[in-house]
């Protein structure tokens, strides 16, 4: 069985069940989310099912430069690969949002609820209110411990943390798989043409961007991998900008992709951004970017 997606309101509960239930925002699908939909599937006596909001309930409260790692679709895409037998996908609005306990366990056992499986810190309904107890009154719950990854308890907040951090490796190994950013490519000012090192610019809409540097990454187009070295910053040596820009150079490529659905994946981080003293010394630092680079993608572990 494919995974079936299903939007909920505020009253279309239809009974699927029964059911098992795994519910959070799920943002990064990270090990910590995959443990709980492996424990949800694993129950053999219902169909599976992990119920997520959209939009995020941060974007809804108008949290001033809050940004997920995962749009709606991207999560989508992710969580197919688990497969689950439902998606349960809630318009998170302000009625939504206004749910009593007593309202929220009365829509789970509309939709056929029996089990639920939760992290220990699980909350849910108006203001966050409904806890573990509340759920335990209705329905068989399965609390799931924290996962521990790189010497860390596994969370998105967590995995963001890294990326700013710039210690891709750690946020990766909690994400378990290579942190992406989808995007088109848009018209630039070709400053890397100039410099011996055509480059596409990413138009990255909103997604949640690393901290500012050099990165070996997967660059994804028209089905197909190449390699290639993003930058990620402002520019400082040559047309500084205000915004963060991200730009890809891809190894072995010259074909001309503007507006073109791309995704770029981060594998190694290289180094800082710098501000070079001339164009000179940024040219150089470039090709000994591509050198490191080379040497990496030949003993690189690909995911």
């Amino acid at each position: 069985m494919m995974m079936e997606i299903i939007k909920l309101s505020t009253t279309n509960w239809n009974n699927v069940g029964p059911l098992t239930l795994t519910i959070g925002n799920f943002d990064g699908v990270h090990l910590g989310h995959q443990k709980l939909f492996n424990i949800v599937k694993s129950y053999k006596d219902t169909k599976s099912g992990a119920l997520t909001l959209d939009p995020h309930p941060q974007v809804l409260f108008g949290r001033d430069g809050f940004q997920t790692l995962l749009s709606i679709e991207n999560k989508i895409e992710l969580l197919k690969e688990e497969n689950i037998d439902y998606l349960f996908i809630a318009d998170f609005n302000h009625d939504f949002a206004s749910l009593s306990i007593d309202e929220f366990i009365q829509n789970l056992k509309d939709l056929g609820v029996v089990r639920m499986v939760i992290g220990r810190d699980a909350r849910f309904a108006k203001n966050g209110s409904g806890t573990i107890n509340d759920l335990k009154v209705h329905f068989d719950v399965v609390v799931v411990d924290d996962v521990i990854g790189s010497n860390h308890r596994i969370s998105t907040s967590m995995i963001k943390e890294l990326l700013l951090k710039g210690e891709l490796h750690s946020a990766n190994e909690l994400l378990g798989y290579e942190y992406f950013i989808d995007g088109y490519v848009e018209h630039g000012n070709k400053v890397g043409k100039t410099l011996g090192f055509p480059t596409a610019n990413i138009q990255y809409k909103d997604s949640f961007l690393p901290k500012n540097g050099v990165y070996l990454v997967k660059f994804f187009i028209d089905s197909k991998m190449h390699f290639g070295i993003c930058n990620i910053g402002n520019n400082p040596t040559v047309n500084y900008s205000k915004t963060r820009k991200m730009e890809v150079y891809i190894l072995d490529y010259d074909k001309i992709i503007y507006d073109k659905i791309v995704r770029v994946s981060f594998v190694e981080r290289i180094r800082d951004e710098m501000k070079f003293n001339s164009k000179e010394e940024l040219i150089d630092e470039m090709h000994n970017d591509e050198i490191i680079s080379r040497n990496l993608i030949k003993s690189i572990k690909i995911w």
